[in-house]
């Protein structure tokens, strides 16, 4: 069986080596791509093509996996530009194969969706995220006026879906209910997690300087760039000296630095730039921090979160999406709420070893029920239930 995988994630192809490359930092690889190939025999993505992407690129294309990349669908208005060109293209690759995975919010998704239901082709929603959040701190009044719609359709979605797979184990449930076969299923891909006796002597070890990390993309600014370095900013002025803040991320940081400067604290902080996923980039990052921040006003289930977690790190994060099913309120603050973030921060600076150690402690036993291992086992047999439905 031969089942398309559809999303607007941007692709580039490289016609040197012959291969796709993503350049999100590793999401999209070969290990995502397994973990659809254990149910079906082959897969077609379905995303947008770019010429490039200014990241480093890690390469998508892998064994019995083909690409079906959409050209001028990298903006919006593009895509509503080229509709029924994409909807065509999006109609031929549905035609080819026997299942679709479609993966929303997207654009991409939404009208494959649409199209399955004309051929009546069996598909599987995977719901990783809240239109409505995206849209409207997407920094715009088209956004704004977008959110609604956007929520009412995905509303609509998984109202008449059969079966839909979401990241979270209820926000998202709750916000858009499936009256079919549904589960939850994180997309966070942890394949281990660090040992206590580390994260113990982490923490024990004395250090001159406190550090803070935030991982989120800089092509958007809805991933609380600006709340952290307002945090950051108040503490500093409250006299807190020994503390850096790192970023992480793909995309231009010239306007993260920019609000740095402005809020005069160049030199407490620290753009890293897009790094590699796993143990080339993003884990020994994370290892290197006290504290994982993520003021995000936009989530599913925070991977990032996760993934901090499961390096045992002391974590905040803002309360949308399912980011209350990993931290407890007292680590939770109001999404924009950049003084509450700062007050969080500055409790934690004041903690004894020992208090810091036991949040750490208790976030990776968290993330151990997050392995990839036990969630392959759950996506596997939700497919396989789906596809004997048929």
């Amino acid at each position: 069986m031969r089942a398309a995988f559809i999303h607007d994630h941007n692709f580039v192809y490289n016609e040197v080596d012959g291969n796709y490359y993503d350049g999100s930092g590793g999401a999209f690889d070969e290990k995502l791509w397994n973990r659809y190939l254990e149910t079906f025999e082959s897969l077609l993505v379905v995303g947008r093509r770019v010429s490039e992407l200014p990241n480093k690129l890690v390469q998508s294309s892998a064994n019995f996996v083909d690409f079906h990349l959409i050209e001028n669908a990298s903006s919006f208005k593009n895509v509503l530009k080229n509709k029924s060109q994409i909807k065509k293209e999006i109609k031929s690759v549905l035609e080819e194969v026997d299942f679709a995975v479609i993966r929303l919010p997207s654009i991409l998704g939404n009208w494959a969706f649409e199209i399955c239901g004309q051929l009546q082709k069996p598909y599987v929603l995977e719901v990783v995220g809240d239109p409505f959040e995206a849209y409207w701190h997407h920094g715009s009044v088209i956004g704004k006026i977008i959110a609604p719609l956007e929520r009412n359709r995905l509303r609509r979605m998984t109202k008449k879906a059969l079966n839909v797979i979401y990241v979270t184990q209820s926000k998202l449930q709750n916000k858009y209910p499936s009256f079919g076969n549904s589960c939850g299923i994180s997309n966070v891909r942890l394949e281990e997690v660090v040992d206590y006796k580390t994260v113990s002597e982490f923490y024990t070890n004395e250090t001159s300087i406190f550090k803070i990390g935030l991982i989120g993309s800089f092509h958007v600014n809805y991933k609380g760039h600006d709340e952290a370095l307002k945090a950051l900013a108040y503490l500093v002025r409250k006299g807190y000296r020994s503390v850096e803040l790192s970023f992480v991320g793909t995309g231009d940081a010239k306007w993260v630095a920019e609000i740095a400067r402005n809020y005069g604290v160049c030199d407490y902080v620290k753009i890293v730039g897009a790094v590699q996923a796993g143990k080339d980039g993003v884990i020994p990052y994370l290892d290197n921090l006290h504290l994982y921040i993520h003021p995000s006003k936009t989530e599913g289930l925070p991977r990032v979160i996760l993934e901090a977690m499961s390096r045992g790190k002391m974590c905040l994060g803002s309360n949308v999406g399912g980011t209350d099913e990993l931290l407890r309120p007292e680590f939770l603050h109001k999404a924009g709420d950049w003084r509450t973030l700062a007050n969080q921060i500055e409790s934690i600076l004041k903690m004894g070893i020992d208090e810091q150690k036991g949040i750490a402690l208790n976030n990776l036993s968290l993330a151990r029920k997050y392995l990839e291992v036990e969630l392959q086992k759950k996506r596997t047999q939700f497919l396989t239930k789906a596809i004997s439905n048929l």
